[in-house]
């Protein structure tokens, strides 16, 4: 009986592992809601910015690694800035990531 209250906290503790922290789960998390899942971007396209799909985005066709890096940590309009949400490895991680993404021509 004495074991009970901690049996009850099982549960509650189930969630305070190790939080997941490979690049599709960081992209998951802090990109996917503005990018889509895929890089594809918002539903419908936005005007005022045109790169929320990254798949259409010089960045990643270019595969430029130090722009990306740079929207990253600084942001840029809309885009919060995620210096110190991430360490510099998982910012390395999540531009592979996002650079893996398949390209495709703005408006198709």
């Amino acid at each position: 009986m004495r074991w009970l209250p901690l049996l009850l906290m099982v549960p509650l503790l189930a969630g305070c592992g190790p939080e997941d922290r490979s690049a599709p789960a960081l992209y998951k998390r802090y990109c996917a809601r503005c990018h889509g899942a895929q890089g594809e971007g918002p539903p419908r396209p936005n005007k005022l910015y045109p790169y929320l799909t990254l798949v259409a985005s010089p960045m990643i066709q270019k595969k430029d690694r130090a722009a990306v890096r740079q929207q990253i940590v600084e942001g840029e309009g809309p885009m919060p800035s995620f210096r110190r949400r991430l360490t510099p490895e998982e910012v390395e991680r999540l531009i592979d990531f996002t650079l893996g993404l398949p390209s495709r021509k703005a408006g198709s």
